[in-house]
């Protein structure tokens, strides 16, 4: 066991795991449940092949200087037609998105293939940083309003505190204790005399494109520059960024502050010790709490796995000389983290014991609904049969998912497989001894813990911790645990095992990424199983005028589909509820509002009290039938109400 490779046992034993979960794809057809068996299980053969190399490989072949300055020249003037797209045709359209898919594999194959004199980073992290903001500023300014739900939510905050000039406007709201979001977006529309939108956009919109520049930051502190620009790459592509680029919310400044975290802790743990790093460490984990609890559970995953690898490295077990092919640089000797741990755990029991939610302190209700899942949990228990997404399939009650809302789920869920699998040879490749190091091991630990989060308690119907969230800040630890891995097989393995594999992510991940569904969720793709969580200016001038002309304390509740009705009620313009149905039909309330959205594309409505909304596409007269008053009408949008008997 003493001699036995730490990264080689791991492997084996992940074969092993990946053949036993394989049978579950006859319990579900979830697709997680599907593909993480083979996932885990072709990863770790990969490893084990390289395990195998002699480590004589030449690595991977290069262009020659004039096609990778040629391919510059191209990807700026493709960047430069998606823009035109998105201009012409007022939205990112299909065309939009299949081009810039395009532009996104070039740019990812000039990066893996330019020869090692041209890897000049100012042209490629430009390159790059101009392709995040030409896909997400394409989205929030050819889109009327905002974009996603929460964001309605918390722009009607921010305007409470401008109006109130005080927090003391939202001290009924979980953000009382955290509202640094608020306070940062109420300060640049003040300070930029612009409006809500604007300010919000000019301020965290700017900054959210160029968040891999943390990630390269990081990455560079580990591997060579080729690898560090591959992993920024990715990152910048990936759909859970863009989708925080858009959504601009509480969740998308943690992320900011969450990856400065780790740029910092890599440069104590890996690079110096310098107190000036500690310092900028305390000062981002601390914005992180007051900007966002789910954020700051997730930064205090991270800094209690490299406190804990720590301790494990305290073990001989764990050290041996170092591999030639190991990291660039690398601290000697493991960092004390014990006392940033205790602060923070000390500052977020803090602010959540002062944080009001839903009558009681977040500390004790986040608590209480953890008790409660826990105790109501079952092994698939959240898992439906279904391999389609959670979207409409388009009929009511059908008995199992189309073929077109299969591929729609796979193509929403391809690029996170994709990264999924880098961080499988990744992991294993920094779990090597004579490559092990506190960064490594926070790295791998952070992992397993967010991968168990996201994929794990969801299994069993625990959903408390908001898994979908932690999404976006697990991507960048698996783009640089991943491009740890690419390194590893381009110098173990043949050609053509790393060249098959790098031609599958060239080819498919910036593809499949954009075209996601939270990387499209303003034009999805697949307009059919997807709501598109952005609205025209016809929708948004009937939440306008109707809320002005009817108050509120007149008539009880709207009723509409979702997303519609979040825009009533996260504004504060009216009480909303999902149109209930009956026998696959919408049942007209006292006040019901349709949009010609239902009819042509993916909304929800409540089927039952107890059931999921699903999608129907009625007519307007099955909405509003001819026998209810049409109070409001613009064309795209009616609302009617029942006479009164």
């Amino acid at each position: 066991m003493q001699q036995a490779e730490l990264d080689v046992l791991t492997a084996v034993v992940g074969l092993v795991l990946a053949i036993g979960l394989f049978p579950l794809r006859f319990l579900s057809s979830q697709i997680f449940i599907v593909t993480l068996p083979l996932i885990l299980g072709t990863g770790c053969v990969l490893y084990l092949l390289a395990a195998r190399g002699t480590g004589t490989t030449t690595g991977l072949p290069t262009l020659a200087p004039s096609i990778s300055r040629l391919l510059s020249a191209g990807i700026f003037l493709g960047l430069a037609a998606i823009l035109v797209i998105a201009v012409k045709q007022g939205e990112r359209s299909v065309l939009f998105l299949q081009v810039g898919g395009v532009v996104g594999a070039v740019l990812l194959g000039q990066i893996l293939l330019s020869p090692a004199e041209e890897l000049r980073p100012s042209v490629f992290l430009t390159q790059i940083l101009v392709y995040s903001f030409v896909v997400r500023f394409a989205a929030l300014y050819t889109t009327t309003g905002y974009i996603g739900i929460d964001i309605w939510s918390h722009t009607t905050f921010v305007q409470m505190v401008l109006e109130a000039d005080s927090l003391a406007a939202i001290s009924d709201v979980k953000y009382y204790a955290s509202p640094l979001f608020h306070l940062v977006t109420a300060a640049a529309t003040n300070l930029l005399d612009v409006s809500l939108r604007n300010g919000l956009y000019l301020s965290l919109g700017v900054v959210m494109p160029l968040i891999p520049l943390f990630v390269y930051g990081t990455a560079r502190l580990l591997v060579p520059l080729r690898w560090a620009l591959v992993a920024t790459t990715l990152y910048a592509m990936g759909d859970q960024v863009v989708r925080w680029g858009m959504h601009l919310i509480p969740t998308s400044m943690g992320l900011v502050f969450f990856l400065a975290c780790l740029y910092s802790l890599v440069r104590i743990t890996h690079a110096s010790e310098r107190w000036r790093d500690f310092g900028l460490l305390v000062l981002f984990s601390t914005a992180v709490i007051l900007t966002h609890q789910v954020s700051s559970f997730i930064m205090l995953v991270l800094l209690i796995s490299g406190f804990l690898a720590q301790i494990l490295l305290r073990f001989d077990f764990f050290t041996e000389n170092p591999d030639p092919l190991s990291f660039t640089g690398g601290g000697s000797n493991p960092v004390n983290l014990a006392g940033l741990v205790v602060f923070n755990l000390g500052l977020i029991v803090f602010t959540w014991s002062l944080t009001p939610y839903k009558g009681d302190t977040f500390l004790e209700t986040v608590l209480s609904y953890f008790y409660v899942n826990l105790f109501n949990a079952g092994f698939l228990t959240g898992v439906s049969g279904s391999g389609g997404s959670t979207g409409a399939s388009g009929t009511t009650g059908s008995a199992g998912p189309t073929f077109l809302s299969q591929v729609s789920t796979y193509v929403t869920e391809a690029g996170f497989l994709l990264l999924l699998f880098a961080g499988v040879i990744g992991c294993l490749t920094v779990l090597k001894r004579s490559r092990s190091n506190q960064t490594t091991y926070t790295f791998v630990g952070s992992i397993v813990t967010m991968l168990f989060v996201v994929l794990g308690l969801p299994l069993f119907g625990i959903e408390s911790f908001v898994p979908g969230r932690w999404v976006g800040f697990l991507y960048a630890l698996l783009a640089i645990v991943g491009v740890v891995g690419f390194r590893h097989l381009a110098n173990r393995t043949t050609l053509k095992v790393i060249g098959v594999v790098l031609l599958l992510f060239t080819l498919v991940y910036p593809n499949v990424m954009i075209m996601s569904n939270d990387g499209a969720m303003d034009s999805p793709v697949f307009t059919d199983q997807h709501e598109r969580l952005s609205y025209t200016d016809q929708e948004l001038a009937a939440v306008e005028t109707f809320s002005s002309a009817r108050p509120t304390g007149e008539g009880g509740e709207l009723y509409t589909d979702l997303p519609y009705g979040t825009v009533w009620e996260r504004t504060d313009a009216y009480p909303a509820e999902p149109l209930p149905t009956s026998d696959g039909k919408p049942m007209p309330q006292g006040i019901t509002a349709y949009r010609s959205y239902q009819s042509e594309s993916a909304s929800y409505f409540e089927r039952n009290q107890t059931e999921s909304v699903r999608n129907l596409n009625p007519s307007k007269t099955e909405v509003c039938p001819g026998a209810t008053n049409y109070v409001y009408s613009n064309g795209h949008v009616t609302i009617c109400t029942r006479p009164v008997p």
